[in-house]
């Protein structure tokens, strides 16, 4: 039983690892993403590379660095100002950074508590080898 408790503290703690990974990935997207706005406010004439497919790139000339198409959830986009959009983006990766927190926490807790398994499972192994010495 104490094996199948291990098993599954394991497997959290995989899921929970994939679930962490993902939310770094996102918050240094989103991190980029409020950077690369603050750039494009100071250029008079922005260009960035836009990504075609293929590994073929073109460099392309933002015509209104102000106006920022903005992802806010379940597929809805608004239109926000340049400063609108990074706050929104910085605010985001502060939430992004208290998940993560969240669920590295989760990690240690999961951890501490398969530890205390495994050390259980091992006292319970030692007892049957004494008491199987003792028989012999």
């Amino acid at each position: 039983m104490l094996e199948q408790y291990l098993t599954q503290f394991t497997q959290q703690v995989e899921a929970y690892s994939r679930q962490l990974e993902m939310l770094q990935g996102r918050r240094l997207e989103t991190a980029t993403a409020a950077e690369t706005l603050n750039t494009l406010a100071g250029e008079e004439e922005p260009t960035v590379l836009l990504q075609i497919g293929g590994g073929a790139s073109l460099r392309v000339k933002i015509l209104d660095a102000d106006s920022v198409l903005l992802n806010i959830g379940s597929d809805v986009v608004v239109e926000r100002t340049n400063s609108e959009s990074t706050e929104y983006l910085n605010n985001r990766v502060k939430e992004l950074e208290a998940l993560e927190k969240k669920v590295a926490e989760s990690i240690e807790q999961v951890q501490k508590q398969a530890k205390e398994v495994a050390s259980r499972m091992e006292t319970a192994y030692m007892q049957a080898q004494s008491q199987m010495n003792r028989g012999a």
